[in-house]
């Protein structure tokens, strides 16, 4: 009996997690699936309560997913159907900005995110949504046909630190039109932004997934390549095991190609 098996065995006991205490061990789960296995043939029967293969076939533990705005419709359809066929799998959800995703998933808090692509090199990464900037104005503003036409207005934009990477792709887009915005407002999440434009205090510009139902504002749809990104569900290379890869079929399964 070596005593790294043992520390296996104590860590998976704390989390009931297979991906979680690889993680912790800093293994791969098939490595740790095989630490278990040998205490277990050792000792002459099974260590948990829980069936050691329903967890290796992904039927039970839990998965920790992240998502932001623009798969607010997409993750729940996909966690329905991935939980009537897994009835006993718990999903935890998590709603945090690109960039917030990107360290949970870095540091193990995560085991899967819905996020901007690219992802970061040697991740797995598979596009789901595309997504692309709407300009969302007060209603007063109905002779508007383009951003030259909002130069002089004011405009609310949400905070870097809320949304790193819609921030930075906003800016950079916003200067690649070559057009000087200087009147510029912020805002702490795309509603306050809507309701800031119905308010007729400034304009603003939000993902195309964002909800925009008030009757005091008019929508301009931006579709130039830069205006657009696509948002994939991504994992880092120590993220796997039969849970996640389940999930990531069910996904595959439901997006076009």
């Amino acid at each position: 009996m070596e005593l790294r098996d043992l520390k296996a065995f104590v860590t998976l006991g704390e989390v009931l997690h297979f991906g979680q205490a690889a993680v912790r061990q800093h293994v791969t789960q098939s490595a740790l699936s095989k630490q278990i296995r040998r205490l277990e043939e050792e000792l002459g029967g099974e260590l948990f309560e829980r069936n050691a293969r329903d967890v290796l076939a992904g039927n039970v533990g839990t998965l920790r997913i992240g998502f932001g705005v623009a798969t607010k419709i997409l993750v729940p359809a996909a966690i329905a159907r991935f939980r009537a066929e897994r009835p006993q799998v718990t999903i935890e959800l998590n709603d945090l900005s690109t960039h917030h995703q990107l360290l949970a998933l870095s540091e193990g808090k995560l085991d899967l995110g819905f996020c901007r692509l690219p992802a970061p090199k040697r991740w797995h990464a598979l596009p789901v949504v595309e997504a692309h900037f709407v300009a969302v104005l007060p209603a007063s503003y109905r002779d508007v046909r383009g951003l030259a036409d909002l130069v002089d207005k004011p405009l609310a934009i949400l905070r870097r630190d809320k949304a790193p990477s819609f921030y930075d792709h906003l800016m950079n887009y916003l200067a690649q039109s070559g057009l000087r915005f200087r009147d510029i407002q912020y805002v702490n999440d795309f509603a306050a932004g809507v309701a800031t434009a119905a308010a007729e205090i400034a304009w603003t510009l939000v993902p195309s997934s964002t909800t925009i139902e008030h009757p005091d504002v008019l929508t301009l749809p931006l579709r130039d390549g830069e205006a657009c990104w696509t948002i994939g569900l991504i994992r880092p290379p120590h993220s796997k095991g039969p849970l996640i890869d389940a999930f990531w079929t069910t996904i595959a399964d439901m997006t076009p190609r």
